[in-house]
């Protein structure tokens, strides 16, 4: 709590200022050549009296300056009681952490972590705006799945680019927590795998296996039977999400580039979003086909009905 700041010389001058003041003027009546000291007293008592008045103005004056400052800092004490009360015991623990941390900070007095601290603090800032508004800056690709799988109910995944992925050997380790989200969780996964003909090798086919084994409802979409007009289809990858919340949302991987370091992918709950990924699914659904027959019969099966060049198989 601010405590009351100490009366400044300038402010125990007015008094000793109207004072002199006053002695003065009733000098000057004097020398003025007036019969009696009657009038210089009475001008005298006057002046102390106006001195009085006019410290008396500015005392109050400081006062309510005083006391509004100290109402704002009891407002604000209360509002951000207020937010701690409404706020769950994780987040009390996390806010002491926090203080703790910055008061250590202080502590050091550097002024390099100081500035680190500073842009720390305001990243953070950021970060927890966008999570509150429904989205979320993510890193490169597939940073996002590995810890979120648990937390999720269904998703849906079209992985339209970048199947160099499948041989990095990062996918061994998703591969293990999706099947953990699968058969633990109980996950519904399902993958949507564009590749090309040429793709469609030996090597390519026992990575499909391995996502079958792991029970992952798997289809093929082949790059070559999508007509031009729903090629804008396969220009990214992405995921719909529900988690056990039953709130769902769209998740786009970043690049699997080293050098795409402004291609960050992001998560958002935008119902805008959300239905133009639904209709990207809708509109590749005519050209999937379920990774166990292609891979029982050694080519997609024309399906009745679907456009003309397309193969197609329903999930």
């Amino acid at each position: 709590m601010a405590k009351r700041k100490p009366t400044v010389p300038w402010q125990r001058g007015r008094l000793v200022i109207g004072g002199l003041l006053s002695v003065a003027l009733g000098g000057l009546t004097i020398l003025a050549g007036e019969t009696g000291s009657r009038l210089a007293l009475l001008v005298m008592l006057a002046s102390v009296n106006l001195t009085l008045v006019i410290d008396a103005f500015f005392r109050r004056e400081e006062s309510i300056h005083h006391d509004e400052n100290r109402l704002r800092e009891i407002s604000a004490g209360l509002a951000i009681t207020k937010s701690l009360a409404d706020a769950p015991p994780e987040c009390h623990a996390f806010i002491r952490d926090i203080a703790e941390q910055w008061t250590l900070i202080d502590r050091r007095n550097s002024a390099i972590l100081l500035k680190l601290r500073e842009a720390r603090q305001r990243a953070f800032a950021e970060e927890m705006r966008d999570l509150a508004s429904g989205q979320s800056s993510l890193g490169r690709r597939q940073e996002f799945h590995p810890g979120i799988l648990p937390e999720l109910t269904e998703m849906i995944a079209l992985s339209a680019t970048g199947n160099d992925y499948w041989w990095t050997g990062r996918d061994t380790g998703y591969l293990v927590t999706e099947r953990s989200a699968i058969t633990g969780n109980g996950l519904l996964l399902r993958r949507i795998l564009v590749l090309s003909e040429a793709e469609l090798d030996d090597a390519m086919k026992d990575v499909l296996r391995e996502q079958m084994d792991v029970g992952i409802d798997l289809h093929i979409v082949i790059l070559e039977k999508v007509p031009p007009l729903h090629q804008k289809c396969l220009t990214d990858d992405r995921a719909l999400v529900t988690d056990k919340g039953g709130i769902v949302g769209v998740v786009i991987p970043g690049s699997n580039r080293e050098d795409a370091v402004t291609d960050a992918g992001h998560f958002t709950i935008n119902e805008d979003r959300i239905q133009s990924t639904r209709d990207i699914f809708d509109t590749l659904a005519p050209y999937q086909v379920p990774a166990s027959t292609l891979l029982k019969d050694g080519q997609p099966a024309e399906r009745p009905g679907t456009p003309s060049g397309a193969s197609g198989g329903g999930a």
